[in-house]
């Protein structure tokens, strides 16, 4: 396991620091004021025996790079909220099911948008009528868009006021280099993060920095994520 933590201090932002643990593949943790949120967390990226429990885990979608039961089994509290898409969701009791009827979940702290994220030109991998989900996680008015396993989609070029773009960029599953740029473009967050890498040559992500290096108002991080 490798990981990578990134701490947002924003100057002249008095809303506290997020951290962002970045375990490998398509696990990725965010801390905000002593809560804990984990997205698909899996046992092949940490030992989860070792870090706070979750007030929150979210799961995108059923392929076991994304769900893995043990994982949610350590880091699940009695209050632990979890959040899923349907085929996720009925296999997990009590967790909150965001999906085609409902897409939003907001409590005191943290607001959860669920964005469908599928394959438009191989759509053998992540067909759109399944549900899978990206989430767009709202913390301190913080804005973090997780983009699950998805290509450039319509909702997602559609989504607005990303500070934290987190976008999977491995073929031939997810995007390529040139969709992952694109969707930056489109979206424009503050901070881009390609991750979910496996299989994709250093070179290819190297090109990412490159090509948007006449977006100035967007800061790339290319960070270890295997």
């Amino acid at each position: 396991m490798k990981t990578y933590f990134v701490q947002d201090r924003r100057e002249g932002d008095n809303r506290g620091d997020i951290i962002f643990a970045l375990f490998g593949h398509a696990t990725i943790g965010i801390e905000w004021n002593g809560k804990h949120i984990y997205l698909d967390p899996c046992t092949e990226e940490a030992d989860f025996s070792h870090l706070p429990k979750a007030d929150a885990i979210l799961i995108t979608h059923h392929h076991d790079d994304h769900f893995d039961p043990k994982a949610v089994e350590m880091l699940r509290q009695s209050d632990t909220l979890i959040i899923a898409n349907e085929v996720v969701g009925r296999q997990i009791e009590g967790a909150e099911i965001l999906g085609e009827k409902n897409r939003t979940f907001v409590n005191s702290w943290m607001a959860v948008e669920a964005v469908p994220a599928y394959n438009i030109e191989r759509t053998q991998y992540h067909p759109k009528e399944r549900g899978d989900n990206g989430y767009i996680v709202e913390v301190a008015g913080r804005r973090i868009y997780v983009g699950g396993d998805s290509e450039l989609t319509p909702e997602m070029r559609a989504a607005e006021d990303i500070d934290y773009l987190f976008l999977p960029v491995n073929l031939p599953y997810t995007m390529t280099v040139e969709m992952a740029v694109e969707a930056a473009r489109a979206i424009r967050p503050k901070v881009f993060y390609p991750f979910h890498t496996v299989g994709t040559p250093p070179e290819e992500l190297a090109r990412i920095p490159k090509l948007l290096a006449g977006e100035r108002d967007i800061e790339v991080v290319v960070a270890p994520m295997e």
